[in-house]
Order: C-alpha cells, then structure tokens, then sequence
C-alpha cells in the first residue's frame, strides 16, 4: 500500500504544548481502563470502603454515636497505624506500572514517538496518576460515608459530627493525589519496579523512624527528625486531633510521629513531592530505555 506524500503548497500546523499534553492524558486515561487490574484493584479499594463504613456502629451503646475519628479512619484506610494509607498500598502496581512496565519491556521509545517527546510522556503519567490517586480518595470516603449513614440508621445509633471530618479528608485526599507521582518518580530513578517497590514500603514504614532517631544524636539536625516527608503527610492526614482526649491525642501523634501542624505537614509532603518529580523527570527525559 504506497502513501501520498503532501503537496508543496500543504501547511503543517504546529501541535502546541498544550494540546500535546491533552492527547498524551487522553492516550494514558485509554491505557490504564484497558488493563483489567486497574478495575480489579479499585474494586478491592470499593469493597475495603464499604467495609470500613459498615464497621462504623462497632463498639457503640444504643444511640451513641461514632466519633468523628472513628470515620476519619475509615476514610484515611487507618492510614496513621499502619503509616500509609491500604488504599495507596492497594494502587502501588497501578501506581508503578505505567513508567516501570514501559522501561522494563522497551515500549518506552514507541510512547515518546507517540506523545511527541520524552517531557511530555511522563508528565501525562504524572498528571494521569495524581487524579486517579484523588478520585480514589474522594470516591473511597463518599462509600465510607454511605455504608456508615447506612449502618448507623439501621442499628439506631447517632451520626458522627460530620463537618469535622472534613480536615482529615482534605488531607487524605491530598496524600492519595502525590502518591501515584511519587511512585512514578521512584521507579524513573531507580530503573527496577521490585525495587521502586520496596523503597516505597520501606522508607516510609521503617526507614524514616530510623533516620529520625539517628538524626535525633545529630547536634543541629535533631529538629529534621520530626520533619521528614512521610512522617509530615501523616501529620497533613492527622488534622482535627487536637479534639481528641489527651491519651488518644498522645497515641495518634506517637504513630504520626511528626511534630508538625497539618498545615505545615501538607506543605512539606507536597513541596517533598514536588522535588521527587523533577528528579523523576530528569531521569526519565535524560536516560535511555532499555
């Protein structure tokens, strides 16, 4: 089959910026709904949901209500026990997949072809990512909120105070938006999904607590130890605890394990996520694929 070369007189228009990234979101939008994991994983974060919610009248005398940390939990996936969020371990392989799945078969030169340069792949993954993370959050929280109104009318117990869990969303649904870019960027750095995949669950859980107590024997560095990024989204996530009683307020902020106001935590998280970024992105405009 030959094709017809353009005419001398043909003007070729210029794709802006712009539009080439709208088309790289569109081609990765298209890419993860295909894939059935994407639909299985966000079943299993729907099902954990409902779950949560219906658990919400556990432990309840008739007529009591829940707290309202009792559903900011819920919400959150017991985010601050178990230092991250279920939901973000739950979408690590859709987190990492994009970048990692590319770079590990050697696709990655076809997508750069594709999406018009190396800049704008990954941006659209970043993009991509970042609102899938938050939709799931908001998504998440609206199915905790439904089955706990559900569960709670039926079993005739009150209702939490719900404008008070407004805080720990917002701040939930802010972690779950710079996870999937963090993740992103993790695996453009270290090249290897497996190991992307055990700094992401390590650090976090284990190695940050041991950063900070070395830190803590650091003269001049000891105040770094409650300000480290993991530590500084839990705190973002934490917001509202200050209306706790004292000995859950001690617990919460001992697993939080960040000195840090909500505010100032969320700015670090995202300021930490930012950074992350742009290294990603050097090293995936930078590198070649294998």
């Amino acid at each position: 089959m030959t094709q017809t070369a353009p005419s001398r007189g043909a003007v070729l228009t210029p794709t802006t910026r712009g539009k080439a990234l709208r088309r790289a979101v569109r081609y990765e939008w298209r890419h993860l709904a295909a894939l059935r994991s994407t639909w299985i994983l966000l079943g299993v974060v729907a099902a954990l949901s409902l779950v949560a919610g219906l658990t919400a009248p556990l432990g309840l005398k008739a007529g009591e209500a829940p707290s309202f940390w009792t559903l900011v939990t819920a919400f959150q996936m017991d985010a601050v026990s178990m230092q991250l969020p279920l939901s973000a371990l739950v979408l690590l392989p859709v987190a990492t997949g994009p970048v990692a799945t590319e770079l590990a078969r050697g696709t990655a030169r076809t997508t750069w072809l594709t999406l018009a340069d190396r800049r704008t792949a990954f941006a659209a993954k970043l993009v991509v990512g970042s609102s899938l993370g938050a939709l799931t959050a908001m998504g998440g929280a609206a199915l905790v909120g439904l089955s706990a109104t559900t569960a709670l009318t039926v079993t005739g117990n009150g209702h939490p105070d719900w404008p008070r869990t407004l805080p720990g969303f917002f701040g939930y649904t802010l972690f779950m938006t710079c996870w999937p870019v963090i993740a992103a960027s993790v695996v453009a750095l270290v090249r290897s999904r497996v190991a992307a995949a055990l700094l992401l669950l390590l650090w976090p859980l284990l190695g940050e607590r041991v950063t900070g107590i070395l830190l803590g024997f650091v003269p001049g560095l000891d105040a770094l130890a409650g300000r480290l990024p993991f530590g500084a989204g839990r705190a973002a996530m934490a917001s509202g605890t200050g209306a706790l009683p004292e000995t859950d307020r001690a617990l919460v902020e001992a697993f939080v394990g960040s000195d840090l106001s909500a505010g100032t935590g969320a700015a670090v998280f995202t300021g930490f996520t930012v950074v992350i970024a742009a290294f990603g992105a050097w090293s995936y405009i930078r590198k070649d694929a294998r």
